[in-house]
């Protein structure tokens, strides 16, 4: 099996470079090999110049997009999946740390099955100090920093005791962060559309789209990432998001879709209600409700 790891970038060339070093040290055995296909979605920061720059023993493309008023994560992963050459493409962030088993514990969780999206479970690093000059020789969690936050999904799959598929919705929680699927899946699919600008919902929907063609999700625990610390939701990023569930609702009219409104009190940084654990929580019962699954309460 080929792989293809599609990676949009803009403006993060340090963390693009963690990204890169420890993908540069993936364990896959002679089956496999991979390819690494970086989107600069329009970047000043000498992303470029890093790229060029990285050692050899990755099979690394670079590919840069002009910024424009359509620039954003889905269309940067439509470039990137138009240049794959993979049977398998794996989604990525640029400020993802993985381990060395990564690639290969996306490929086992397709082993036998190729109508799956796999998406692998994300871990929060803490503040910190990053030895830099270690990982490029090893990859060691040493020499990152300490992890703070486990998966946000993993307390909402507890509570109402089911895998990811036992969701109605698990279609929003498809992070492209941390996912995988068949190329030709993608491309009967359309890729992502590029109608979502900006932060937000563009991998959903294509979960959506994907679940309802007929794949199925699997959560696959083994396959993880580590996300370097990030700041709260901005109000820029909020009225993103608004503006792009706008789109999805406009583009899929069910109500099922509609309901993700239930997220907005935890994303408001103007008036922060409930977490987003008991929002997602809601949304869950809600959409449970809308499938006539009788469930009042989690755990139930």
């Amino acid at each position: 099996m080929r792989i293809s790891v599609v990676i949009p970038s803009y403006r993060a060339r340090d963390a693009l470079e963690l990204c890169l070093l420890s993908l540069a040290r993936q364990s896959l055995d002679a089956d496999h090999t991979a390819e690494v296909i970086v989107v600069d979605d329009g970047s000043a920061d000498g992303t470029d110049r890093m790229v060029a720059a990285f050692p050899a023993g990755l099979d690394l493309r670079y590919v840069q997009a002009p910024r424009s008023p359509i620039s954003g994560p889905a269309r940067a992963r439509n470039l990137g999946l138009a240049r794959a050459t993979g049977d398998l493409v794996v989604l990525l962030d640029a400020d993802q740390v993985v381990a060395p088993t990564f690639l290969a514990e996306h490929a086992r969780a397709h082993a036998g099955d190729e109508d799956l999206v796999v998406v692998g479970r994300t871990f929060q690093l803490g503040d910190g100090p990053v030895d830099r000059e270690r990982l490029r020789y090893e990859f060691s969690f040493e020499a990152l920093p300490p992890v703070v936050r486990g998966d946000e999904r993993e307390p909402v799959l507890e509570a109402f005791g089911c895998e990811l598929a036992g969701l109605e919705t698990a279609w929003h929680y498809v992070w492209a962060c941390n996912a995988s699927v068949r190329r030709r899946h993608l491309v009967a699919a359309g890729g992502f559309d590029e109608g979502f600008t900006g932060w937000g919902l563009e991998d959903a929907e294509l979960g959506y789209r994907l679940l309802r063609r007929g794949l199925r999700v699997r959560y696959h625990t083994e396959a993880a990432v580590y996300h370097e610390p990030r700041g709260p939701v901005s109000a820029a990023m909020y009225r993103s998001w608004r503006a792009n569930l706008a789109h999805f609702t406009a583009v899929h009219d069910e109500l099922v879709v509609v309901l993700q409104r239930a997220l907005a009190p935890a994303l408001d940084p103007a008036a922060p209600g409930p977490g987003r654990y008991a929002c997602r929580i809601r949304f869950e019962l809600a959409a449970r409700a809308l499938a006539g699954r009788h469930r009042p309460v989690p755990g139930g």
